[in-house]
């Protein structure tokens, strides 16, 4: 035993610490956090505590939702593991984030499925208990994939020492494969017999057929293909190497025998559970039934491909928890470097053997190959039928990929600098896999910091939500253009004890009160429901709201903040109440202004050679078409400004809009904030023009005559109320700071 772990140190190290990071992960990842995690545990636990296999009703809901059309060798082994744990709590663990955003990667806020409670710290018990046993349980069959895998590409070249080496690394330190083992999930029980299985096949290649071989071939196939669908996979490939073996002279009787030693097994071992399927579902393979359960679509290859590769990529290396936490981009290119290195290189292994007509050696990377083709085209047969497009799918292959992967990258530098690429290559996997769960996967789960005191620059609010307060809140004043995100702190504190999981709101509002941008959520992101908040206890909460792509700008932007407790079937809204009494329905904090995504918007009100009639001191510009028209008394008179920004101003100016005599009396008045005050002065930020419209309203009793229209603005907090000083193009100031843009001649009824 000591020789040969001396022989294979690189193996025995790799997968020590393959177990080390898998159980990290199992620890790091709250339970049921983990990819159908939520799903795949119930089956277990309903066999645990029945004693039979659930039965699919589509259009009825279960914890177990389509997993249970699964077939179920994982489940009854992971029963029998946790059968004595009482998990009769699921109830109480397995609560849901009512605003949880599953498969929204950009999202920042409310990735946990769950809400999470100090029932799950340890020592562990009841469920919590058995979701981890089964966790440590699923890394034993991921370390046993990683070692078929590194027995896998020692069958392509015994001689070449890092191959192996390199490709169980390729496994081991896939992060996506360490967090789908280290979780409740059967994949882990198929990858293993797929992996295993596909060992035996390159061996009877090699070796030839023993009975040994035969048997084991015969009980790894039966057990995969009742340990998932895509189990089934392998029958095509055994089917061909059989056909291939048979070739050879004198070897049809052993080919005969095996074949019906493996339909023997695989009738002994799993065609009771198809049976079943033909007599509860009236199908075979019960996909139907799944598809009805979890949902089905339509969508045409090309489609597929354009809209869903990349992602598919990216869940075949990291996209944890429920298909919404990535990791940095340099993480990505580095595994797009590894990806294509690895094509080109056996690009090149494939055109060198062709050269050499070194044809035998085509035999086991062919059957890896095809290994993988059989899956994908499965993988992509599924996911045309049902959402579930992710590169995880293909782990049934992983050490078939891992191994041609590896062999790619080797195949490119010559012999003596082979172990340098290896290291070169599996160093980072390593790095990488070692910071993903401390860099991506905790902090996501993390709950928002408490602080001692609201900081200065934060609003003082003082709102309270029955016992939930408000105390403060942080919006600045940001720049941010349509489909851009606004930043909010809140502090929230409990000053009971709550006994209910209160949601919030915070609603972007833009001109006309127009919503551009919400977030519903339990305060922290969803990570900090009402009822685990310590009361007295100060909660920094933080978020980023996206906006809409198209509203109209340029607008101030407001952000309204309220609460709702959520009941089975409807909703109330607590109301706020405020330290001077007053009840409002929500809490409204300025949070700054929004222009739009394309610059060329700010410029389309005026033509280039246009020339503006007035500046107003330093902070505006003005155009306005000539206004020459009849009217009667009553009539409504539009007025369209245009304004622009010349520079930065304190004061929010009122524009006013007046109907002047010719004395110089004004008869009628329409003054407003620019756009209704939408677009307030102290927060022209940008040059961009803006239509601003007021409506002039001529009084009944007016003396037929010609009126002017003489706009400007003013300070309507001044008491004095001082106007801007307003000045045409070539400097000189306006009398009384008001520009005439029009006459209106009223003429009698």
């Amino acid at each position: 035993m000591k020789q040969v772990l001396a022989n294979h140190r690189g193996i025995v190290g790799i997968a020590t610490l393959f177990v080390i990071l898998g159980t990290i992960y199992s620890l790091v990842t709250p339970i049921f956090e983990a990819s159908d995690e939520i799903d795949h545990y119930p089956v277990v636990q309903y066999i645990a505590t029945t004693g039979q296999l659930p039965v699919q009703h589509p259009g009825t809901e279960s914890l177990w939702h389509q997993e249970g059309s699964q077939p179920p060798l994982y489940y009854l082994l992971s029963a029998g593991l946790t059968f004595w744990i009482n998990t009769n709590d699921l109830h109480t663990v397995l609560i849901r984030n009512p605003h949880a955003k599953l498969g929204i990667p950009l999202d920042p806020e409310n990735k946990n499925m769950l809400v999470h409670t100090p029932a799950e710290a340890f020592p562990w018990r009841g469920t919590v208990l058995a979701v981890h046993l089964i966790r440590f349980f699923g890394v034993l069959l991921g370390l046993g994939t990683v070692c078929f895998t590194y027995l896998l590409a020692r069958e392509i070249d015994p001689a070449n020492h890092w191959l192996p080496i390199l490709a169980a690394a390729v496994t081991a330190f896939n992060p996506m494969f360490i967090f789908i083992s280290a979780s409740v999930n059967n994949d882990n029980l198929t990858i293993l017999l797929c992996s295993w299985t596909m060992w035996l096949c390159t061996r009877i290649l090699k070796d030839g057929l023993t009975v040994h071989g035969s048997a084991t071939l015969s009980i790894t196939t039966a057990l995969a293909t009742i340990s998932k669908i895509s189990g089934l996979t392998l029958l095509p490939i055994i089917g061909l190497i059989l056909l291939v073996y048979g070739l050879r002279p004198h070897q049809w009787r052993q080919v005969i025998y095996t074949a019906i030693a493996v339909a023997g097994a695989i009738l002994l071992v799993a065609s009771w559970w198809y049976v079943r399927n033909v007599i509860l579902y009236h199908e075979l393979l019960g996909l139907k039934t799944h598809i009805a359960v979890a949902g089905g679509r339509t969508i045409d290859l090309l489609s597929l491909i354009r809209q869903e590769s990349y992602g598919f990529w990216v869940a075949y290396w990291a996209l944890f928890g429920a298909v919404n936490i990535l990791a940095d981009p340099v993480v990505y290119g580095f595994y797009a470097v590894i990806s294509v290195v690895g094509i080109i290189g056996l690009v090149v292994w494939l055109l060198r053997h062709l050269r050499a007509h070194a044809t035998d050696s085509f035999l086991i990377p062919g059957i890896l190959a095809l290994q993988v083709l059989v899956v994908l085209v499965g993988v992509i047969r599924w996911t045309m039928q049902t959402y579930a497009s992710q590169g995880r799918l293909l782990f049934p292959a992983l050490g078939a990929l891992s191994t041609l992967t590896a062999l790619g990258l080797l195949t490119i530098v010559p012999k003596a600098v082979q172990p340098t690429t290896a290291l070169i290559a599996g160093v980072p996997l390593l790095v990488i896999a070692a910071v993903t769960p401390f860099r991506y996967i905790a902090p996501t789960y993390a709950s928002p910091p408490t602080v001692r005191r609201v900081p200065v620059d934060a609003v003082s609010i003082g709102a309270r939500f029955g016992d939930l307060e408000l105390v403060a809140g942080k919006a600045g004043s940001v720049i941010v253009e349509e489909g851009g995100k606004v930043p909010i702190t809140l502090y929230w504190r409990a000053n009971e004890h709550m006994d209910q999981n209160y949601s919030l709101y915070l609603h972007v509002l833009g001109r006309d009160y127009q919503q551009i941008g919400k977030i519903d959520s339990y305060p922290g992101g969803g990570l900090l429901p009402t009822t685990q908040m310590i009361p007295g206890t100060i909660y920094e909460d933080r978020y980023w709201i996206n906006l809409d792509t198209n509203f109209e700008t340029p607008t101030a932007i407001r952000i309204l903040i309220g609460v709702i407790l959520y009941g089975e079937d409807e909703y109330t809204e607590i109301k706020p109440l405020l330290s001077d009494g007053m009840q409002p329905t929500s809490i409204s904090i300025d949070a700054g202004v929004a222009y739009p995504a394309n610059a060329a918007k700010c410029s389309e009100l005026v033509d280039d050679e246009d020339a503006p009639l007035a500046s107003f001191g330093e902070f505006a510009l003005l155009w306005a078409k000539p206004i020459l028209h009849d009217a009667h008394p009553g009539d409504e008179i539009p007025v369209e400004l245009v304004w622009d920004r010349l520079g930065d101003t304190l004061i929010n100016w009122t524009v006013f809009v007046h109907l002047d005599s010719q004395n110089g009396s004004t008869l009628a008045q329409a003054d407003e904030p620019p756009v209704d005050g939408f677009y307030p002065t102290s927060l022209w930020k940008r040059k961009c023009q803006v239509l601003d419209q007021h409506t002039l309203k001529l009084p009944q009793d007016i003396p037929p005559g010609e009126y002017s229209i003489m706009v400007g603005f003013y300070d309507a907090t001044d008491p004095d109320f001082p106007r801007a000083v307003a000045a045409n193009p070539n400097g000189v100031p306006y009398p009384d700071y008001a520009i005439d843009i029009g006459t209106i001649r009223v003429v009698a009824p």
